[in-house]
């Protein structure tokens, strides 16, 4: 979509949105549809207790008259039922935000363990972007846990989408199966669907992993901090433990460790406006570069 203007929604980026959302389901192998009635809301929060691991004598974080209600005010709720069994594998909710008119926010997306790997969360971020469009709105926002290296990637890499804040522990205590007994800490992304050159076709380029490590990942999987850069480092590396959900069942300890040590790091370095988080590579490393200066002509800094 080269010389797709800034700020304006054309039939183009439409036709363009519609194609890419098409073919991200064709290629996970599922059909992407609206939930409609309260049998197929039941059977998407089902869905996400099956991916939170929430159990049937536990309550749950999504519940059916929730999504009713959603719904019924015109806002997101769709599932991802497979191609070949119409089994629902997947769902996401999102509703309107501000700037009115022009956003909303995507509250829970969730892919059953059985269909993971397969393309199918894509499908769903894919189509959320068509509808958004279709609906005159530009910026879709979410949270994520920075420690689930699959989810920073996808999120920054994959799909664009732009780490703007660090929420110290953004839903206080969480009684499910990734969250229990860990602060939860989300990095807050917006997906500017109207952004210059933006977003890639299904995924971006795999950023260069160079520059000043602050943190990385030791022999036994412990946190190591690196030293304070100095004031000439321009890229700076954050690394993260490949899989944090499985340490938090077999090394809780560690994995809580994990948590404050990123805080300290992550959360200092996104409050500092000087540095953007700019991708997530693939191997485990956060990438953050200096922003460029700010001139007089931008009457001030720069977010």
């Amino acid at each position: 979509m080269t010389g797709q203007p800034a700020g304006r929604i054309t039939k183009d980026l439409l036709a363009h949105a519609g194609s890419t959302a098409a073919a991200a389901a064709t290629a996970a192998g599922v059909s992407v549809r609206p939930l409609e009635t309260l049998e197929q809301m039941t059977a998407a929060c089902a869905v996400f207790d099956r991916v939170w691991g929430i159990g049937p004598d536990e309550v749950s974080e999504v519940q059916p008259q929730l999504l009713r209600a959603l719904g019924h005010g015109g806002n997101y709720l769709v599932g991802a039922y497979r191609s070949d069994d119409g089994e629902l594998v997947g769902a996401s909710v999102a509703f309107f935000t501000e700037p009115l008119g022009s956003a909303m926010h995507s509250h829970i997306t969730g892919v059953l363990a059985e269909a993971s790997g397969q393309g199918v969360g894509g499908a769903l971020k894919w189509h959320q972007r068509q509808w958004a469009l279709e609906r005159g709105l530009t910026r879709i926002t979410w949270t994520y846990d920075p420690l689930i290296a699959r989810n920073a990637y996808f999120n920054l890499t994959r799909l664009g989408a732009r780490a703007e804040t660090y929420d110290v522990d953004f839903y206080g205590p969480m009684n499910d199966g990734p969250n229990r007994g860990q602060p939860t800490d989300r990095v807050r992304v917006g997906w500017e669907l109207l952004a210059p050159g933006s977003p890639p076709v299904l995924s971006g380029p795999e950023p260069r992993v160079d520059g000043w490590v602050l943190l990385s990942v030791g022999r036994n999987g412990e946190p190591i901090a690196g030293r304070p850069a100095p004031g000439d480092a321009d890229r700076l590396l954050i690394g993260i433990p490949e899989d944090i959900e499985s340490m938090r069942r077999y090394a809780p300890d560690r994995a809580l460790t994990w948590r404050y040590q990123l805080r300290s790091t992550l959360a200092l370095l996104m409050a500092d406006r000087s540095w953007q988080v700019t991708g997530f590579a693939r191997t485990g490393w956060y990438l953050a570069e200096r922003r460029e200066p700010a001139t007089a002509a931008d009457g001030g800094s720069r977010r």
